[in-house]
């Protein structure tokens, strides 16, 4: 199908790549095939996506989120719940899956939410959905949130963890405490927030910890037998960008000092997923105080760049945005590139450095945090061994139908 230097069971080789529906049979040097110009590597997994939708649909929608994904690199993506209204029963979940079948340019899966008004019935809604469905994960749960109903307290968490063994639960861990509304929220003591409720969680179980973003909640979790994920935004900007940023500097949780961000950049060898947290919002929602950055179209493409210039491994970068996520959240069929997998590739030229600018990206929300930054994006996509981009044009809505692994 494809041949040329290919990242390989943590190196570059030369080779090719046979495929038969849709998935790798053969790798090789003797496999005759379509030289492509440009790296190969893994299409990355996103585990941590914002795609609004539903009644905020001028912010995000499952096609330009997906469409943003595919255009930086990424074959599937992990949608969080806390939509409005919120993916906490059996009819929502359906109702968003046939969204996503109808529209999605990439692979799309879905979380569960756990609410203080399904926590009681959850067993039963996990059970109606998995028969048509696979759910990755229950969560983000939100140890803090506006919302009554969607905030989760710590007693209530122990117990539902306690009653589904090998059920994945990903949480937001910042304690209510310690948050406070307003702008700049970086200036509250978000820190302590996020410090304290890892604390706490990982001694009530193994969790995946979304967004982590000080040293110290992520040394907690290193030291446990828990996971977790950091953002591009947590490990390259700071709070030294609110000249810069301005009222579009608010994210959950906050940007940190400098200490933080270089500590978990330093570590990245360390962390266990990269994972965007993609949440739109508009430039009038940001505004008025809204929290939250796009990334998904820019993850990939930024850390590429990185490793390039040597200040991240290439192994590192593809076990964190493809073979952990995978192993993690139980896809099977992602991850490497490696016969059996599906044939997802994304082909980088790293000769075409380009600086992201928000008018060519696809995300409706209509701008970046990492405005000028220096990135590489794909020259070419391939999912389960379709060409779906190329020099940038992608070829229609190209999969239209959602992950459903059994």
């Amino acid at each position: 199908m494809i041949a040329g230097k290919i990242f390989y069971r943590g190196e570059f080789v030369e080779a090719g790549i046979e495929v038969e529906n849709g998935r790798i049979k053969k790798i090789g040097k003797l496999v005759e095939s379509k030289r492509v110009k440009g790296v190969i590597l893994p299409a990355g997994i996103d585990v941590h996506v914002h795609l609004r939708d539903f009644a905020e649909k001028r912010k995000e929608t499952i096609e330009t989120g997906t469409l943003s994904a595919l255009h930086g690199g990424i074959c599937l993506v992990v949608d969080q719940p806390n939509t409005k209204p919120p993916v906490d029963n059996t009819k929502t979940y359906f109702q968003r899956m046939e969204k996503a079948e109808k529209s999605a340019y990439v692979d799309y899966s879905l979380n569960l939410a756990l609410t203080n008004s399904n926590h009681e019935k959850l067993g039963e809604i996990i059970r109606k959905i998995s028969k048509k469905y696979f759910i990755p994960a229950v969560g983000e749960v939100f140890i803090q949130h506006d919302s009554e109903d969607l905030q989760i307290n710590y007693e209530t968490l122990q117990k539902v963890y306690g009653r589904f063994e090998g059920v994945v639960f990903t949480v937001h861990a910042e304690d209510p405490a310690y948050v406070a509304k307003g702008t700049p929220n970086f200036v509250f003591r978000r820190r302590e927030a996020e410090v304290l409720a890892v604390e706490k969680l990982v001694e009530i179980g193994n969790f995946h910890f979304c967004h982590i973003s000080t040293r110290d909640s992520a040394k907690e979790i290193i030291n446990s037998n828990s996971t977790f994920e950091v953002t591009p935004h947590h490990m390259l900007l700071s709070v030294d960008d609110y000249g810069r940023l301005g009222k579009l500097i608010n994210v959950n949780p906050p940007l940190r000092e400098k200490e933080d961000v270089e500590w978990l950049f330093r570590n990245f060898h360390r962390i266990d997923i990269l994972a965007s947290d993609h949440a739109p919002h508009t430039l009038e929602d940001k505004e008025m105080g809204a929290s939250g950055f796009p990334g998904v179209e820019t993850m990939y493409p930024l850390f590429i760049n990185l490793a390039l210039k040597g200040y991240i491994s290439f192994k590192s970068l593809v076990e964190k945005i493809a073979s952990n996520p995978a192993r993690i959240f139980g896809f099977k069929g992602y991850g490497e590139i490696e016969v059996g997998n599906f044939a997802n590739f994304a082909v980088f030229d790293f000769k075409n450095v380009t600086e992201i600018r928000a008018e060519d990206l696809h995300s409706k929300c209509g701008w970046t945090p990492f405005e000028g930054f220096e990135a590489i994006f794909p020259e070419k996509v391939y999912l389960r061994g379709r060409e779906v981009l190329e020099n940038g044009v992608k070829a229609g809505n190209v999969l239209k139908h959602s992950v459903n692994i059994m």
